[in-house]
């Protein structure tokens, strides 16, 4: 795949981001599946909403995003560099 074929979620990562408070005043660790501009629905499991998106837009790329206050980065050790 290359990079223009690439999925991008940017509208759906601008649009979470632009309404998170509101989704944490509504939702608070729910999962939202978001499409573009759009909140599509909030769901009780990550599960319930990823499969309420392969449903509707079956591979056109959808958000699917823990409902919460900040977003904890995550972070990998990888051993094979020793780092």
């Amino acid at each position: 795949m290359s990079r223009s074929e690439a999925i991008t979620l940017q509208s759906e990562l601008d649009f979470f981001e632009n309404h998170r408070l509101e989704l944490v005043d509504r939702a608070s660790g729910k999962y939202a599946l978001v499409k573009g501009s759009e909140l599509v629905g909030i769901f009780e499991t990550e599960t319930e909403a990823i499969r309420a998106g392969y449903q509707r837009f079956a591979n056109d790329g959808f958000l699917v995003k823990q409902i919460v206050e900040a977003d904890v980065p995550l972070k990998f050790t990888s051993f094979d560099l020793g780092v």
